[in-house]
């Protein structure tokens, strides 16, 4: 989403009066296009779901890190396990969280909250913001009344601007994270942990930036 048409809506859900985090995180700062990269804060997030139909997954785990200065602040890493709703199914067999282990996890809206704080002034970084911000929208929806209302940069979009502007979307090369990263030069991580996913969607996104010469936001920002 434009940043003038993300102000336009947070300027909208404001006086539509909400609780708390999410009228802190309204009320924060937004960077411009202009916004050098290097100055800009980001939070790269995963989530591990049920499946992969947006609209009926349920959150199982997040992890996220922030990204300062160009570079991944890995004390700044959390992850949390999500209670969820339902069982887990046959999804326990890719990311290993079976309903044992989730049974004992945090409810989602005090993540969500959790989400919402670290936000704050910051730009979300996701690999397939077709799943992860989609699913962010679904539960604010429902737990505020609004949509997650952040910037975003998908970097898995991102990568395939990228191609479209080089004539070369070739339809059997992959853009799944540890495909994305191998191609960048960097190292191949296990995958299917939230927060191992998240510092790997970090890394690559400085990779991207760093191989585009990236200068401003302007330059990644949908």
């Amino acid at each position: 989403m434009r940043l003038a048409r993300l102000r336009a809506q947070r300027w909208y859900y404001a006086h539509r009066g909400v609780d708390e985090p999410m009228r802190a995180l309204l009320s924060s700062k937004l960077p411009t296009g202009r916004t050098p990269f290097d100055e800009a804060e980001f939070v790269a997030l995963d989530i591990e779901t049920t499946g992969l139909d947006v609209a009926t997954a349920h959150m199982l785990s997040i992890g996220w890190v922030i990204v300062r200065g160009g570079r991944v602040q890995l004390q700044t890493a959390e992850s949390y396990i999500v209670r969820p709703s339902k069982g887990v199914g046959d999804s326990a067999s890719v990311h290993g969280l079976t309903d044992t282990i989730v049974r004992a996890g945090i409810e989602w809206g005090v993540v969500l909250d959790k989400v919402l704080s670290v936000m704050r002034g910051r730009i979300l970084v996701v690999h397939h913001a077709g799943l992860d911000k989609t699913l962010l929208d679904r539960m604010c929806l429902k737990r505020y009344g609004v949509r997650f209302p952040v910037p975003f940069i998908d970097t898995l979009e991102l990568e395939m601007r990228r191609r479209r502007r080089k004539h070369h979307l070739e339809s059997a090369t992959s853009l799944r994270l540890s495909d994305l990263r191998g191609e960048y030069g960097l190292p191949r991580y296990l995958a299917h942990d939230c927060l191992v996913d998240a510092i790997a969607t970090a890394e690559l996104l400085i990779a991207m930036a760093a191989h585009r010469r990236v200068t401003s936001l302007g330059d990644v920002l949908g």
